[in-house]
């Protein structure tokens, strides 16, 4: 099992954490070091069908001899080992641009499942959009690391986006 560690906002690294079931663990080697405990990442294994899956298998590459071996971050990810092409042994480095990258994706995974749950609450069920999007990060241990407003403000500029998208759609 190789892993690799990335930096990336703290309240996606807490969203893949919750998603796929893993935690965070005290170190119980550092504990004895420092008066407060740290965390140890856990890595998270995703299924083949994520699509952060194959981003880290597609953006891997071979670890620079110049970068150190130390890896620093807030998530770390059990490489994907294909039974052909990259061999995690070899490709085991995520650049600082390729995290970006997967970052992004994870946010975007991320903005589609709570679109999706503030819409199906607020049609299907009637739950107003501040109740559900109090539900989603709670649910998600994301209350002390991001704000809901921002939040609630992106998906009012997205719905925006769409409707005026269908009514350019419906004036052809």
């Amino acid at each position: 099992m190789v892993t690799v560690t990335i930096t990336i906002k703290p309240y996606l690294a807490r969203y893949m954490y919750v998603r796929y079931g893993q935690s965070l663990e005290p170190d119980l080697e550092n504990q004895s070091h420092s008066s407060s405990p740290s965390q140890r990442l856990i890595p998270i294994h995703l299924p083949h069908i994520a699509p952060v899956y194959h981003f880290l298998h597609q953006l891997s590459v071979p670890h620079p001899p110049n970068v150190s071996w130390k890896e620093t971050g807030n998530i770390c990810f059990i490489l994907p080992q294909p039974r052909y092409g990259k061999n995690p042994e070899v490709y085991n480095y995520i650049g600082h641009d390729s995290a970006s990258i997967i970052e992004k994706e994870i946010e975007t995974e991320m903005k589609a499942e709570l679109y999706s749950f503030l819409l199906d609450n607020k049609f299907n069920k009637g739950v107003m959009f501040k109740k559900s999007m109090e539900q989603f990060v709670e649910h998600y241990e994301i209350t002390e690391l991001v704000q809901e407003e921002s939040l609630i403000r992106a998906f009012q500029r997205w719905r925006k986006l769409v409707r005026e998208e269908k009514a350019i759609m419906n004036a052809y």
